[in-house]
């Protein structure tokens, strides 16, 4: 994998709202997200056909867009 895709999951760029309340958006790389979260999101992606996302809470409570 090249050094372009290792930030993306599913070759979508994923956010994370560090502010808890979608105040602070921000890109986060693939490698980041705890690899239960990224499975949830690539569930989400492949399985739920759901190509954007304006705000996904994740099992562990923090908040991802995409």
């Amino acid at each position: 994998m090249n050094a372009m895709n290792e930030s993306l999951v599913c070759g979508i760029q994923i956010q994370h709202d560090n502010s808890g309340v979608g105040h602070n958006w921000r890109d986060i790389d693939a490698s980041d997200i705890p690899a239960n979260i990224r499975e949830e999101i690539e569930g989400e992606i492949i399985d739920g056909n759901m190509e954007t996302c304006e705000d996904f809470v994740a099992s562990n409570g923090l908040h991802y867009r995409w």
